[in-house]
């Protein structure tokens, strides 16, 4: 690997590694500027027109993911030792 290479592998790992604490300290100082400006800090959500219908289908994906263990389980425990490779 060249030198310049090296370089811009080592740049591109600092970046990387530093940009989470970047972000950290930017949110943290938009935050105590509003603060200091008397702003309330909310999250609001987006207005919707339509509801989407998803409700009451966990139960169905609980079902599902039972079966698949017990199924699991079965194909695992099916009694026999022999080895499947020669």
């Amino acid at each position: 690997m060249t030198t310049k290479k090296a370089a811009i592998a080592a740049v591109a790992a600092v970046s990387m590694v530093a940009m989470p604490a970047v972000a950290q300290t930017a949110k943290a100082a938009q935050t105590a500027v509003s603060k200091a400006q008397g702003a309330p800090i909310a999250r609001q959500g987006a207005k919707t027109k339509k509801k989407n219908g998803l409700e009451g289908g966990s139960v169905i994906i609980a079902l599902l993911a039972a079966a698949a263990v017990v199924g699991g389980i079965a194909v695992g425990a099916d009694g026999s030792n022999t080895p499947a490779s020669p």
